[in-house]
């Protein structure tokens, strides 16, 4: 087509050209007969118009024809009614034909020059390609045999998928954090200030919202909601949390809020199941935040401001004994498994797990990895090795891998997702699990564990088990070298006792003392020498401020231990200004590692999940790999602007 017109302008040129040169010749020559001439040049042009105009239309009516003798009657009724538009193209991918409810003009041109938005479909990238012309929505598809585009107008279609899409329902749970433990031995004056300041707050902000809402208990309400107001209340960043939250310090009590959605599901049983399931992670992790449950990218949270308060009661201690006693009783024998890059407070746990399983006489057995296990530790195993392996059996992955059987019994210590823990193959394997873990729930869990204790509250794994020992029906004794380890766990866990320490963290060490846990030999394991001193100097050396209130000490040279790397986050820490301290290192040739603490006003637990991590409200870490110590930082950097933004009141 774009060929024929180039032809036939050429020869409209030099028609023109040879008429003027005829006009000049007999203006200045033949005068007489110059008006016949003009008449006879005026004769053609119309003559050649209107055969340019007849040739056009018969030209167009062909090329109607033939798309409607290559579709048959669809494509004939699309063009009488232009419910389908179609577009020909030649080899070089030329606009030879539009339908007529668009601009012809484009006839001549490249497809993607006109219509970028259909270039994945014209090169094969996609099958269906939507795009919006004239206000109405279309949706193109390809015939590529035949160089023939269609277009769908699907406007109305899309109108209805708004609608059915914003309409979708969404279940949601809110839950008053900590409200029983408050009201239950209030005066009624103040359980009715605590109501209208807090609880009312919530059905408030439900109604604003025009959500359906009802108290299912003294401290829970159902959400039933569409996507429409879920996406208004995302853009609001879940602003009742904050509200709660001052409310509840404007009357002095420790409240916070929970909330839970499930979404994209149209089972009503299945968004209930999925609702619960995220308000169980929500509380898990501490409470004051919102975890959403989508049915096809899972599990997701916003919000985390707030520590996780200390409930878990003497009651609730004494049935998980009790239990994991009865499992611990009727399996053949235990293995237990820490997390990757062992630690003394994982070490440690390990040690007290498996003094429980002896107690009722099962043989037990402890994975150990010495490539994956911390240096400090590794050394102050080494010098204890042989006291260790006259009560304790250490086994590696392949041996505990070929040892464990359908009745054998696996308990996960100081982690709980396989991300974290040392050996996926022997979960993936094992028919009875039991999880023992103070970090907060990062998901759901990837397999079935039969027991279940994470308290996020803890101190240390070390603290949990240690409670576990007065409330079983037989006496557990642990050796002065287990209790040393156990304390040093719960030592370097907590910074000295600095954080996430209550009162039941200071039981827990008296009684690791009263097995007779030695406290100078907990100081000089953790003592560093002089090329640790050394080093850490450097890595300190490297500190920078970011926002008057968080440090970042990128270290770029010699890998590091990850031990080094908490010691010296810290260190950071203990600066009278800063709020909260990221090391970052290599701990290998390929792979950075970061350390994080706070003290209290950032959760660095919701930054190292978003960096593909987890740990604690004040103390987290993560391990990324085939990435640059820069890009991390960059990284690093734009997530704690990201948290801080969604958590500051």
């Amino acid at each position: 087509m774009s060929k024929r017109l180039e032809n036939l302008r050429s020869k409209l040129y030099i028609l023109v050209l040879i008429q003027l040169v005829v006009i000049v010749i007999f203006q200045v020559f033949i005068t007489d007969y110059l008006s016949i001439v003009q008449y006879i040049a005026l004769l053609i042009d119309v003559l050649l118009i209107f055969v340019v105009l007849f040739n056009a239309v018969k030209s167009g009516r062909e090329r109607v024809v033939e798309v409607a003798e290559l579709l048959g009657e669809e494509a004939q009724s699309a063009f009488e009614y232009g419910k389908i538009s179609v577009i020909t193209l030649d080899q070089a991918n030329i606009i030879t034909w539009i339908s007529e409810n668009f601009d012809e003009a484009v006839i001549g041109s490249r497809i993607d020059e006109v219509f970028p938005d259909l270039i994945p479909l014209v090169s094969g990238k996609e099958e269906k390609v939507r795009l919006i012309m004239k206000n109405h929505n279309y949706e193109a598809t390809m015939a590529e045999s035949d160089q023939l585009i269609f277009l769908k107008d699907v406007t109305v279609l899309t109108e209805l998928e708004r609608v059915n899409r914003n309409n979708a329902i969404v279940l949601g749970l809110a839950h008053l954090d900590n409200y029983e433990e408050i009201t239950q031995y209030e005066e009624e004056q103040t359980i009715a200030l605590i109501d209208a300041n807090i609880r009312q707050e919530v059905v408030r902000w439900a109604d604003t919202h025009n959500m359906y809402v009802r108290r299912i208990r003294q401290d829970r309400y159902l959400l039933v909601l569409n996507e429409q107001i879920f996406e208004t209340i995302s853009e609001d960043r879940f602003s009742i949390l904050n509200d709660i939250r001052k409310a509840s310090a404007n009357i002095h009590a420790s409240i916070t809020l929970s909330l839970a959605f499930a979404r994209k599901s149209e089972n009503l049983k299945e968004l209930e199941d999925m609702s619960n399931s995220a308000l169980e992670l929500a509380q898990a992790r501490g409470g004051d935040q919102v975890a959403i449950n989508h049915k096809e990218s899972g599990m997701s949270y916003f919000g985390g401001a707030s520590e996780a308060v200390e409930k878990r009661s003497k009651v609730r201690v004494r049935v998980m004994a009790e239990n994991l006693g009865d499992i611990i009783s009727k399996s053949k024998d235990v293995i237990i498994l820490g997390h990757k890059m062992m630690d003394f407070d994982c070490f440690g746990s390990a040690l007290g797990v498996g003094a429980i399983a002896e107690a009722y006489g099962k043989k037990t057995y402890i994975v150990m990895d010495e490539k994956d296990t911390e240096i400090n530790l590794l050394d102050a195993f080494f010098d204890k090795r042989e006291v260790f392996e006259e009560h304790h059996n250490f086994i590696s992955k392949e041996d505990a891998f070929k040892l464990i059987s359908d009745k054998s019994l696996l308990i996960m210590v100081d982690h709980h997702s396989l991300e974290q823990t040392q050996s996926v193959e022997l979960v993936g394997v094992a028919k009875r699990i039991a999880v023992i873990d103070h970090h907060r729930r990062t998901g759901d869990f990837k397999f079935k564990p039969i027991l279940t204790y994470i308290e996020s509250s803890a101190s240390s794994a070390s603290e949990l088990i240690v409670e576990l020992y007065p409330y079983h029906r037989n006496k557990v004794l642990i050796s002065k070298d287990v209790a040393t380890f156990m304390y040093t766990g719960m030592l370097i866990d907590t910074n000295r006792f600095r954080h996430r320490s209550g009162s039941r963290t200071f039981e827990a060490a008296a009684e690791l003392r009263k097995f007779g846990a030695d406290i100078s030999e907990v100081e000089n394991m953790l003592r560093d020498d002089y090329v640790d001193f050394e080093i850490k100097n450097k890595i300190l050396a490297t500190s920078k401020l970011y926002d008057n209130y968080y440090v970042i000490a990128a270290y770029k040279h010699e890998p590091l231990s990850r031990t080094m790397l908490s010691q010296a986050a810290d260190e950071i820490l203990s600066v009278r200004e800063v709020e909260a301290s990221f090391v970052v290192a290599y701990i290998n040739d390929d792979t950075v590692a970061i350390s994080s603490r706070s003290k209290g006003e950032l959760n660095v637990q919701i930054v190292m999940e978003r960096l593909g991590g987890g740990g604690h409200f004040t103390g987290a870490a993560t391990v990324i790999h085939d990435q640059s110590i820069q890009e991390i930082v960059e990284r690093l950097v734009k997530v704690v602007d990201d948290v801080r933004k969604e958590t500051e009141v």
